[in-house]
């Protein structure tokens, strides 16, 4: 398992959050959101992408992208698959599937605004960050092009 949620980031730590009753629903943080009428959300917070996602794509990435990644990665982990378990893979048989309800707002939303300015601002990348099968398509590629570097999971 692999978890990245308001409540942790952790099986365990997610698991005891859930039967102690702990609420992962606050005030929003992440943007000023004072012109809306709701303020509170379940926020991801005091989340780290170290060890787990390349610090150049951290900086390109949408972070629901980020924590399909981080997530998927704690799940290999978690679940023993290492370098030597990969190797023995019939990659052609094999698959990464991450339930998602929305793709990359952020990027999508910076591509609003670019657009409000001129087309050529537009951010490339757009349209596949946006969509909501990117986060298991960044963790297939991630794995298969790095080869499970060691140092990817730790």
């Amino acid at each position: 398992m692999g978890v990245v949620t308001p409540l942790g980031h952790e099986p365990d730590v997610f698991y005891n959050n859930l039967l102690e009753g702990v609420s992962g629903i606050s005030e929003i943080e992440t943007f000023d959101c004072a012109q809306f009428p709701k303020r509170i959300a379940g926020e991801i917070k005091s989340f780290s992408t170290d060890g787990w996602v390349a610090p150049k794509f951290s900086k390109r990435m949408d972070k629901f992208m980020l924590y399909s990644l981080t997530a998927g990665k704690k799940a290999l982990q978690y679940g023993g698959v290492n370098e030597d378990v990969m190797e023995e893979l019939d990659k052609t048989k094999c698959g990464v599937l991450i339930g998602s309800a929305m793709g990359g707002m952020k990027v999508f939303n910076d591509a609003i605004e670019a657009l409000r300015i001129s087309y050529r601002k537009m951010n490339p990348f757009c349209v596949p960050f946006a969509t909501t099968n990117m986060g298991s398509t960044m963790l297939a590629m991630d794995l298969v092009s790095l080869n499970l570097d060691s140092a990817m999971l730790r």
